[in-house]
Parts: structure tokens; sequence; C-alpha cells
């Protein structure tokens, strides 16, 4: 059983075939322990690793300094509202 944890540990898509052939141990044999390490919690999940460098867009941060001057009875809050509105911020 161990020898079939490792394996998995490494690859969990090697199939039972696999594992199969590289243990030596029948295939079917092979699904029964699977089944049974899932069932009493020994293998907890199947995960996948994601390289998300290759998936997501660059990104460029900056910080902007903007001077102004507050509006009479609004103060900043009307110039807050219009930069809010760009997508980019």
């Amino acid at each position: 059983m161990k020898e079939i944890l490792k394996i998995l540990e490494n690859d969990a898509r090697t199939t039972t075939r696999q594992i199969s052939v590289m243990t030596g141990i029948p295939a079917a044999e092979v699904t029964k322990a699977i089944r049974q390490a899932e069932k009493d919690r020994t293998i907890l999940k199947y995960k996948t690793i994601i390289n998300w460098e290759k998936v997501e867009e660059e990104q460029v941060w900056a910080l902007i300094e903007v001077k102004i001057t507050p509006q009479k009875d609004v103060g900043f809050d009307a110039i807050a509202e219009h930069i809010y509105r760009f997508p980019q911020t």
C-alpha cells in the first residue's frame, strides 16, 4: 500500500494500470487499495498545482499622486467618484 501511495503522491493522475505495472500488484488490487485509502481517509484529496505565472495577465501597479483643490459644498467626493469610475482604479 505504501508504494501505491508514494506513486499517487508524486502524480495523482497515474492510472491503476500504470501503478500495477510499476509495482507488480494486479490492477484490481490497486483499485481496491486506493478505494480503501479514500474510504478510511488516508487519501484526503487529489490536488492540482497550477503555475499561475503562465495563466495570469501581467499587471503593473502604480501609485499616482494627484493634487486637487476641493470643490465648494462637495469637497473631494465629486473628484473621487469620477476617478473611481475608471476600471483601472
